[in-house]
C-alpha cells in the first residue's frame, strides 16, 4: 500500500488526469460535433447567463436586447425577463470576467454570446465538474478503501449521463448542482462529527444556493437531516443534537437566504415582487397520474435506461439498509419524492436532454449507496461472480458512452414531436454501439 501522502498525490494526479480528458473530449466535442456557440445559445443555458451581460456589459437588466431572449416571460412593461435563477451564474461569473478581460483587452467586437464566452463557460463545466468529483472522493475515502472510491467514481462518470453534462451540455445547471451537493455532502458529515458555526454558515450557503439554483432541489436539505441516520434511536439522538444546536440552525438559515439577495432584487426590479413564481404556464399537472415508470425506463430520456449501473444502488438499498453508508432512510426517502416530482411535471422528460438529466444533481448522494455495492463486488469470494460483474459495469459504460456520441451527432435532444423513437429504433441503436464503433444509422 502507498504512503498516505503519495496516495493523495496519486488520487491528485488521476483528476487532473480527468480534467485534461474533460477539457479536451469538451473541445473536440463542440468542434467535431457541434458549434461551440451551442452552449449558450438556447433555452436554460442562455437563461441562467443572462444576468451577466445585463449587469456587466449592458449595465442595466432592462437593457438587455429582445433577441437575446428565447421564450422568456414578459413584465407588466413588456419587458423581457429570464424565467431562470441566477444560481448558476454565480458558477460561471469567474469565468465570464475572464472572457470579458481578454475581449477588453483584445479590442475583440463581439457579443456577450461570441466565442470567447462559449469558451469560457465550456472551461467552467469541466473545472466545476472536477471539483465536485474531488468533493465526492474526499467524503468517499473516509468510509471505503481507494478501490472501491475510484471503482465508484468511474461508474458515475462512465456509466451514467454525467459525463454528458461535464463535456457537452455545460451550459446546464446539472454538473453545477453536482458539484453544490459533493460539497453539501462533504461539510454535513464534518458537521455532525464537529460541529460549529463556522461549518454552519457554509452548509447554509450551500444549502440555499442549491435551492436557488433550482428549487425543487429543497429535498436536499432531508437528506441531510437524515445523513447516517439508520434507526429510531438515530433519528431521536439526531432531533436531540439539533435541539443543542439551535443557534447553528438560525445561523446556516440567515446565510441560506443571503444567497437569495440578488435574485430577490432582479424580481422585485423586474416584477415588482419579491417572490415571483416565473414558469408561467408551465407546471406539475400529472400528481394524481405521475409519469413513473416512464421517467425510469422511457427511452425518451428513462434515467435507469440510459444510466442502468446505477441499478447496483437499489441493491445496496434493498441488502445493506442497516449499513450507515447506505443511508438507507435518506436516499429512499429523497428518491420516491423526486421521482414523483420529475414524473408530475408536464414535460417528464425534461425537454432536449441525455438521460433523465435532473438526476445528476443527485448523484453525489446516490454514490454512497453505490460505493456499498462496489465494495460487495470487489469483495466477493468467486472470483468467477467478481469478473462477471465488473464485466458488466465496463459493458454498461460502454453502452451509455455509444449513446452519449449518439446524442451529440444528433445535435438536439431526444425531445420533439418530430422525434421518432422506440423501442425498435433504440435496439438497432443498441446493435450498432456493440458492433460497429461508429453507428451510421440514426433514428428520424
Amino acid at each position: 500500500m502507498l504512503p498516505l501522502k503519495k496516495q493523495s498525490i496519486t488520487d491528485n494526479g488521476i483528476l487532473l488526469c480527468l480534467f485534461i480528458i474533460f477539457f479536451f473530449a469538451s473541445f473536440w466535442r463542440y468542434n467535431c460535433g457541434r458549434d461551440v456557440q451551442n452552449i449558450l445559445c438556447c433555452s436554460d443555458p442562455k437563461g441562467y447567463y443572462m444576468y451577466l451581460p445585463a449587469v456587466f456589459v449592458y449595465k442595466d437588466i432592462h437593457k438587455l436586447p429582445d433577441e437575446f431572449f428565447m421564450g422568456e416571460v414578459k413584465n407588466a412593461k413588456g419587458e423581457r425577463y429570464t424565467k431562470y435563477s441566477c444560481g448558476t451564474a454565480y458558477f460561471f461569473l469567474p469565468f465570464f470576467l475572464g472572457a470579458h478581460l481578454y475581449v477588453h483587452l483584445t479590442h475583440s467586437v463581439t457579443t456577450p454570446f461570441d466565442d470567447p464566452y462559449c469558451y469560457a463557460i465550456m472551461l467552467c463545466g469541466v473545472f466545476w465538474a472536477v471539483v465536485g468529483l474531488f468533493l465526492l472522493k474526499t467524503l468517499l475515502l473516509k468510509y471505503f478503501s481507494r478501490g472501491v472510491t475510484w471503482l465508484t467514481l468511474f461508474c458515475i462518470v462512465a456509466g451514467t449521463n454525467f459525463f454528458n453534462y461535464a463535456t457537452l451540455d455545460v451550459g446546464m445547471s446539472h454538473v453545477y448542482n453536482f458539484t453544490l451537493f459533493a460539497a453539501a455532502l462533504l461539510m454535513t458529515d464534518l458537521y455532525y462529527k464537529d460541529p460549529g458555526k463556522g461549518k454552519a454558515i457554509i452548509l447554509g450557503l450551500l444549502t440555499g444556493w442549491i435551492v436557488l439554483s433550482r428549487p425543487t432541489n429543497i429535498v436536499m436539505l432531508l437528506f441531510l437531516f437524515l445523513y447516517r441516520v439508520v434507526s429510531m434511536d438515530d433519528l431521536r439522538a439526531r432531533l436531540r443534537f439539533f435541539r443543542l444546536h439551535w443557534s447553528h440552525v438560525v445561523i446556516a438559515a440567515v446565510f441560506f437566504l443571503a444567497i437569495w439577495i440578488p435574485q430577490l432584487l432582479y424580481w422585485k426590479a423586474m416584477t415588482g415582487h419579491w417572490i415571483k413564481y416565473s414558469y408561467e404556464g408551465e407546471g406539475f399537472i400529472y400528481w394524481a397520474k405521475p409519469k413513473i415508470l416512464s421517467v425510469l425506463f422511457d427511452t425518451q430520456n428513462g434515467w435507469l435506461l440510459y444510466s442502468p449501473v446505477l441499478l447496483f444502488l437499489f441493491w445496496s438499498l434493498v441488502k445493506r439498509r442497516k449499513d450507515p453508508r447506505t443511508n438507507f432512510w435518506g436516499t429512499s426517502i429523497v428518491l420516491i419524492i423526486i421521482t414523483y416530482l420529475f414524473a408530475s411535471w408536464w414535460a417528464w422528460w425534461f425537454g432536449g436532454a441525455f438521460g433523465h438529466r435532473c438526476y445528476v444533481d443527485y448523484y453525489p448522494l446516490l454514490a454512497l449507496p453505490v460505493a456499498v455495492a462496489m465494495e460487495g463486488v470487489l469483495r466477493l469470494r468467486n472470483s468467477y461472480a467478481r469478473v462477471s460483474l465488473l464485466a458488466m459495469i465496463f459493458i454498461f459504460c460502454y453502452y451509455i458512452i455509444g449513446f452519449s456520441e449518439i446524442y451529440m451527432q444528433l445535435g438536439r435532444g431526444f425531445d420533439g414531436p418530430e422525434w421518432q423513437w422506440n423501442w425498435d429504433s433504440w435496439l438497432t441503436v443498441v446493435r450498432e454501439i456493440f458492433f460497429i464503433p461508429n453507428p451510421t444509422h440514426l433514428p428520424s
